[in-house]
């Protein structure tokens, strides 16, 4: 027991932690509280279950893949909507066990997740406005302790005088703080880096006195804080990490086209030095997946559509997440979550396991470049690579199953092509490739470009007794238009029989001697036979 008692201290203070914040662009859930946007009202505007379903795990894939320790959220609707994504991020693999949010009377307050025990919280109060949301204040129960400040500042369609608001707020709580407090301050502030320099006349009323630039300080004299300044000025100053990055690559969220850098991590000095926790210079990074933009339109996000009064259930976000890594004294040579802290999680009985999802490899401009049969003769994918004119023929569900050319040969999509469109082309980024008994299969993907339309009917023959064949190495052809009767799981055409199997069944529809029309099936294989494999039931007509 002494030994563990000595080595407590390194465990708690060997640390290392990505920082992130996100806005997550009005994330509701499927509950009717009579505060939600027009838009979210349960079963209007196509905010269905299903929809709703479908922006929750498009967040979930952003969030596990961005794996930070700590993050802000922005535009979570409520406590129970916090709730509901940290289950689906713990079946994903990637949970958080610890969460606080605001409790605004508004229809968004701000949250955060952690994986890091939360010490203490508390509600900075900007006005009793119920349109002003409170900043989040959360205490990590690290040593030393460190204060996250989450911040969604009024947007960017009211005068700035509503933002000077928030960072008047923010600086009467900072000035509270007892001198040399760690802290860092993120979120969507809804002002540029440099919002002084940008602002549009007609919301400058406030005399060039803005919130982030001028109030929080991360400008003096004009001149932005940059972190190997040597400042002598001893009072309430901090550093915009946006600082550390090339001006014409400030930017973290589009407006129909017009960049923004809204979102900001703010440090003050104490971050700025090799003392307690510190900021690790060069570090602060916009998260930018393939996935988060459009194709064949540079730099332009993929956000939540919301089209003719719908939402259709496709994009993520109006905003990109930024993260950057804090460091506590001595502890550069650490990894976050190894050995002695899950020991430490195991000691306190804080035992949750969490796995964190497969990785995607960052992305490369240089990948190699594959054509079809180039790609089928690659034993084992050691690299990510690009699959060069990727035509999808058929897709049910997240199921799809792509050629080249209506004479090459088929690779199934297995659980991964749910942003495809069946009926085009693509470039696709490849991570992962096996074999499933006969069938080629991809597991993992990302949309390099978009490409033409082609005419499905082209790339799928009519079946006949030929498609049957045993000799035939025909495994993965999806083929339309079979005919025949069913029997003992099997169909029988023209004498001759094929085994038939179904993904979800419907019962009654395969029922002894129904005559079936397929539509689609795709000729699969399983224990030395060949078969028929129909994806989804609508496919089926039954025909007496």
């Amino acid at each position: 027991m002494k030994i563990i008692l000595l080595i407590l201290p390194f465990l708690l203070f060997a640390r290392e932690l990505k920082i992130a914040s996100y806005n997550v662009d009005n994330l509701f859930d499927f509950n009717y509280d009579g505060t939600e946007y027009e838009e979210y009202i349960p079963n209007h505007h196509n905010w269905t279950k299903a929809i709703f379903e479908k922006k929750m795990k498009h967040t979930v894939r952003v969030l596990c893949e961005l794996d930070a320790d700590v993050i802000g959220l922005q535009e979570v609707e409520n406590e129970h909507t916090l709730k509901l994504l940290q289950k689906a991020l713990n079946r994903s693999g990637c949970g958080y066990r610890y969460s606080a949010i605001t409790h605004n009377k508004g229809a968004i307050n701000v949250a955060l997740l952690s994986k890091v025990d939360i010490k203490r919280v508390k509600y900075i109060k900007v006005s009793y406005s119920k349109r002003d949301r409170d900043i989040l204040e959360v205490t990590l129960d690290t040593s030393p302790k460190l204060k996250v400040f989450v911040n969604h500042w009024k947007s960017k369609a009211h005068p700035e005088s509503q933002r000077v608001k928030y960072a008047k707020a923010l600086i009467k709580r900072l000035k509270e703080l007892p001198k040399g407090s760690e802290y860092i301050i993120l979120g969507d502030f809804n002002s540029d880096y440099n919002e002084c320099s940008v602002i549009e006349p007609k919301f400058n009323d406030t005399n060039g006195i803005c919130g982030v630039d001028i109030l929080l300080r991360t400008y003096i004299n004009h001149k932005m804080n940059k972190l190997q300044d040597d400042i002598k000025d001893s009072g309430l100053y901090h550093y915009n990490l946006w600082s550390e990055v090339d001006a014409h690559k400030r930017w973290s969220h589009d407006f129909y086209g017009k960049k923004g850098s809204l979102d900001s991590i703010i440090i003050p000095k104490t971050l700025n030095d090799d003392i307690g926790w510190f900021y690790e210079r060069g570090t602060f990074k916009v998260f930018k997946k393939g996935y988060l933009f459009k194709r064949n339109r540079v730099n332009s996000l993929n956000r939540w559509e919301y089209k003719h009064g719908k939402h259709t259930g496709r994009g993520y976000s109006d905003h990109l997440p930024i993260y950057a890594i804090f460091s506590n004294s001595g502890t550069k040579e650490y990894k976050r979550e190894s050995w002695y802290i899950r020991f430490w999680r195991w000691l306190t009985g804080n035992r949750e396991k969490i796995e964190k999802p497969h990785k995607s490899v960052v992305v490369d401009e240089n990948l190699k470049k594959v054509n079809f049969d180039d790609f089928l003769n690659i034993k084992t994918l050691k690299n990510p690579v690009i699959l060069q004119n990727a035509c999808v023929i058929f897709k049910r569900g997240d199921m799809a199953v792509i050629k080249e050319t209506p004479e090459s040969k088929t690779i199934n999509l297995y659980k991964c092509a749910e942003e495809l469109e069946e009926g085009r082309c693509y470039d696709l980024i490849v991570f992962k490739k096996k074999q499933y008994y006969k069938f080629k299969e991809i597991t993992n993907i990302e949309i390099k470009r978009e490409l033409n339309n082609i005419n499905i009917d082209k790339y799928i023959p009519n079946f006949d007794t030929y498609m049957m064949d045993k000799s035939l190495e025909n495994y993965g052809e999806v083929v339309k238009s079979i005919r025949g009767v069913y029997k003992n799981r099997h169909l029988i055409i023209d004498g001759d029989k094929i085994k038939l199997y179904a993904k979800k069944k419907k019962r009654g529809i395969y029922k002894k001697n129904s005559k079936l029309f397929i539509k689609k099936a795709q000729i699969g294989y399983y224990k030395g036979e060949k078969e028929l494999v129909i994806y989804s039931t609508d496919d089926v007509i039954k025909e007496n």
